[in-house]
């Protein structure tokens, strides 16, 4: 018998398969009858239901023949004539084709024993002699029955698209093989229980392939339609049998302690197809395989040894198997000193070195590049190692040296300390970071000046270095700033807004405070202009960038931040002047009123709504009108930086407020404002911002102030909790009429919950809410967060402190954040230097913060309803307690969260959270709230907009005196209510 002729099936085999798919056929109508799927029986072989219907009924139909039948059904695909095969892909008979493929496969699996695994083997045997065998590529029986049903039941122009679809069942990928194909059988066997033998016949089969090579001149049937090989291979290789060296492991595993040299069979196997055994060993990711480390380390090694071209093809292809890439996080899997230093053998004989992997541009210069960061980067050193490396890197030439340390950022030391540069070495990796950073992450000017003092003339030589072959480019262009190195394109480049130019003007030394002032305004400016200029993704690119160089230019400039530097320059910048003007009739004054800038017009001692146009040209009045824009920028931006000042718990020194007095907006609003004092004390400042009068515990004010003498701080509402002072600050404000210009006595105050405390460090408190992504876009813009990410994996950021930032999960934002109207929020982690820490180590004010943050969200945006959160109905209760002595509304309690209101025409229940009415005990009260501009305005101890609270306060101003109530549809209800409760 001919080899070609050695894959067909015995008389017996055929009988078998022909009596199995009947069988199978009449199986699945059964099967649907009882509304069962093929993909139930899958799912319950997997779980090892032994007494499914399908287990079932295959025993009792085959009995101890179930082996036989399922292994030359399975083996002989070419022999079914109604069961369609996988790989014999139509899209009308996908769907079945799949389902039967996974059942059988796992029947397999779980049943296949010797008879299996003999024919399994001898299937593969002859896939792997024959890689162009035409045989199951013939038309399947089931062709032409599906062809006439098709011609039969669908009408065109549906049928001529069927039926070219039907067509591409004769198509294949790679190889001409029904399945089960040689990467399937490979699998099958090591899944199986293959006996020991069976296995080192797959071995045999994986090294040799029968002897069987294809090249560039293999011509597969012209039925595959990608079956082109690409170098000369082994059929073992082409057909990916080979990827299963390590899953032959783990079956081989099970009869004991894997041999040596076995697995070194098991490196070249699966070389230069893959290196997944080699990659186990190395990294010890494989218990039954962590003990071969020093052999994969070997064979690594040995490709270093080689000759230029054949070392960097090996390795840079052994680089790609291993997805060595620049990202600084990829895992360092060699170690050993004898890799860094065949590294530098390397480079030493290429006559021009590549470039570092991260600034590749062509594919010629890739394979190097990987290879390098590969074999130049070893895992962490012992003492002993390290000099050992630095005596072994001294035999190179500097030149070597130099282009080794681009390549080799793990052992950067030892390489500068065989240059002779050690001192320098704290210098290079503070370069290093600083190239990888985020492009507006803060630049330490001060550590900078420190590394290099430190550094000596070996920092000279490597800045010089960098700057002669254009290395770290970024970086060098930002010490040349530090360093006043003149920038002869700076000015063009400042026109144009470009970003980096924008950062690097905040670290170029200041001249004079004209030169600080032109350069805070520039910055200031900068937004606004590019939005004239550009799009709206560059405008918002150039706005980071110049807030970058805002905090560049307060540091150099000797401030704490961008606050204080602002602060300052207003005060050197304002003058008093008188805020009256007269002219004829017309008297103007101007004056702040809820922390807004107010013009009061007055023509012959009548008060005007508006200034008249005639008056805004007179020049007389310009300066008073320029205050007016001033103090109205003010009030925006004091605002804004007080709240940050309360949320970050900075202090205000004594010189600062000093300062501060100087400016009537800071005055009038750090005069409405708690400070807390070191040892815990809560007070108001008085008019001079010099004097602090304390609060006791009963919301009084002590009668004689203190001097200012000590650093305050804006008081957070978790610390008045804290220290057990928020009641006295919220009675004080209620009783005193205070009005601060953001929530603080009334702030809302989160802590984690039992189930945050539980889930260590992953927050749920809103996953799946829907929310507007208009509103949450605005919000988490407003509030500092930053959206960003890659498609699937969008994630919205907010720093919170120097080393800790809060990310919320966006699962359903792919590509932009408004390109749907509505999103879900996803879980919320805190984490540290990108990596999660436990919520409880999350500072507690930064958490409440940023859960308030995205319960704002939730309130303002809510998609698919009103909704509100503990914490705002919470902050809504102690409100309106507060409120109610000073309302005189003696008919009213609370109770939870709930208004009780004795009215004179019923009483009436009113929900502090929703505003939602309900007449006791009969039922729900509709009353509509007007819309904002007729409402009536209530007094809120904050400027806040707080549309809620407002209109809860207005219906119970209004339930409390309901006699009064004339509008007839709130009385029909009120009385037909009461009817109702009487039957």
């Amino acid at each position: 018998m001919v080899e070609s002729e050695q894959w067909k099936a015995s008389a017996t085999q055929h009988a078998r398969v022909q009596r199995f798919e009947a069988w199978l056929l009449g199986y699945v109508q059964v099967a649907k009858a009882a509304g069962r799927s093929l993909d139930d029986d899958y799912r319950a072989i997997w779980k090892g239901d032994e007494d499914s219907p399908f287990c079932t009924a295959l025993h009792k139909e085959f009995g101890d023949e179930v082996e036989q039948h399922l292994a030359d059904f399975f083996m002989f695909p070419v022999l079914h004539e109604s069961v369609p095969n996988l790989r014999a892909r139509a899209d009308s008979v996908w769907s079945f084709a799949r389902d039967v493929s996974d059942l059988l496969t796992a029947a397999v699996r779980k049943w296949g024993r010797d008879y299996t695994g003999h024919l399994a083997l001898e299937r593969l045997r002859h896939q792997l002699r024959h890689p162009a065998d035409p045989t199951e590529c013939a038309a399947p029986r089931w062709l032409d029955p599906e062809r006439e049903r098709i011609c039969a039941q669908i009408a065109e122009p549906y049928r001529d698209y069927r039926l070219a679809e039907l067509k591409k069942a004769l198509t294949r990928s790679f190889h001409p093989f029904l399945e089960p194909a040689p990467d399937t059988l490979g699998r099958l066997i090591c899944e199986m229980k293959s006996s020991r033998a069976q296995l080192d016949a797959l071995l045999e089969l994986m090294e040799r392939s029968c002897d069987t090579w294809v090249d560039e001149q293999f011509q597969p049937p012209p039925q595959v339609e990608d079956g082109e090989c690409e170098g000369r291979m082994r059929t073992s290789e082409f057909f990916g049998l080979t990827d299963y060296a390590d899953d032959l492991a783990q079956a081989y595993a099970r009869f004991g302690p894997l041999d040596s040299a076995w697995v070194q069979r098991l490196f070249e196997v699966e070389w230069p197809r893959g290196a997944r055994v080699v990659s186990a060993c190395v990294r010890q990711e494989e218990d039954i395989l962590k003990d071969f480390q020093p052999e994969a380390l070997d064979w690594v090694y040995a490709h270093c040894a080689k000759p230029l071209a054949e070392a960097i093809s090996a390795l840079g292809r052994l680089a790609d198997h291993w997805s060595v890439e620049y990202d600084h996080y990829t895992e360092r899997s060699l170690s050993g000193i004898r890799f860094v230093v065949a590294g530098a053998r390397l480079l030493a004989q290429m006559p021009s070195p590549p470039p570092i992997l991260g600034l590749v541009q062509t594919d010629a210069d890739r394979p190097a590049a990987r290879a390098l960061k590969l074999v130049c980067n070893v895992q962490p050193l012992t003492a002993a190692e390290s000099a050992e490396l630095v005596a072994e890197l001294q035999q190179f030439t500097p030149e070597v040296l130099l282009q080794l340390l681009r390549h080799c950022r793990a052992q950067a030391d030892e390489v500068l300390e065989a240059l002779g540069w050690g001192s320098a070495a704290p210098l290079y990796r503070f370069m290093r970071e600083c190239e990888r950073a985020d492009a507006n992450a803060y630049f330490d000017v001060a550590l900078l000046k420190e590394h290099l003092q430190r550094a000596g003339k070996s920092g000279e030589l490597l800045l010089a270095w960098h700057k002669k072959y254009k290395h770290l480019k970024v970086t060098m262009h930002r010490i040349d700033a530090v360093q006043g190195v003149e920038d002869k394109k700076l000015a063009g480049m400042l026109g144009k807004l470009s970003q980096e130019h924008i950062r690097v003007w905040g670290m170029v030394p200041i001249r004079d405070a004209a030169d600080l002032r032109e350069r805070f305004a520039f910055f200031k400016g900068a937004g606004k202009q590019a939005a004239k200029m550009y799009g709206s993704e560059r405008t918002a690119n150039v706005r980071d960038a110049a807030a970058a160089a805002l905090v560049q230019l307060a540091h150099n400039a000797g401030f704490a931040d961008v606050t204080e530097m602002e602060w300052s320059l207003d005060a050197s910048a304002y003058t008093a002047q008188d805020w009256t003007w007269q002219h004829d009739e017309y008297a103007v004054e101007l004056s702040l009123v809820r922390f807004q800038p107010q013009l009061k017009v007055i023509k012959a001692g009548k008060a005007l709504k508006s200034l008249p146009p005639a008056l805004k040209k007179d020049p007389g009045l310009a300066p008073l009108l320029a205050q007016l824009d001033l103090l109205k920028d003010q009030s925006k931006r004091y605002r804004t930086a007080l709240e940050n000042l309360m949320v970050s718990g900075r202090a205000l020194a004594p010189e600062q407020l000093k300062e501060l007095s100087h400016l009537p907006m800071a005055r009038h609003l750090l005069t409405a404002l708690y400070l807390q004092t070191p040892d815990g004390g809560l007070g108001l400042l008085d008019d001079s911002l010099t004097q602090l009068r304390l609060l006791d515990a009963e919301g009084g004010l002590a009668d004689a102030p203190q001097p200012v003498e000590q650093p305050l701080t804006i008081a957070h509402v978790h610390s008045m909790l804290a220290t057990g002072r928020l009641i006295a600050c919220q009675r004080h404000a209620v009783q005193s009429s205070l009005v601060q210009p953001f929530k603080q006595a009334f702030r809302e105050c989160y802590v984690l919950t039992p189930a945050e405390r539980e889930a260590h460090d992953l927050s749920r408190r809103f996953e799946g809410r829907r929310v507007k992504t208009s509103v949450l876009g605005a919000i988490l813009s407003a509030r500092g967060w930053r959206v960003d990410g890659s498609e699937g994996d969008c994630t919205a950021r907010k720093r919170l402190t120097p080393d800790i930032a809060v990310e919320l999960s966006l699962p359903d934002v792919h590509h932009f954040l408004t390109e749907e109207e509505a999103t879900v929020l996803g879980e919320i982690a805190f984490t540290r230097q990108g990596k999660r820490v436990a919520l409880e180590e999350a500072p507690a004010l930064g958490f409440s913060e940023a859960m308030r943050d995205l319960d704002l969200v939730i309130t303002a945006g809510a998609a698919d309803s009103d909704e509100h959160s503990a914490e705002v109905q919470q902050a809504r209760v102690a409100l309106v307690s507060a409120l109610l002595p000073s309302l005189g509304l003696k008919n009213v309690r609370v109770e939870g969260h709930h208004a009780i209101i004795q009215g004179k025409r019923a009483s009436y229940r009113l929900h502090l959270g929703t505003a939602v009415i309900h007449v006791m005990p009969a039922g729900y009260l509709c009353i509509v709230p007007a819309d904002k501009t007729s409402q009536k305005s209530v007094a809120l101890p904050f400027v806040d907009d707080d549309q809620r609270t407002s209109e809860v306060l207005s219906k119970l101003l209004l339930l409390s005196a309901d006699n009064k109530i004339k509008d007839p549809s709130i009385l029909a209800q009120i009385e037909g209510r009461q009817a109702q409760a009487q039957t």
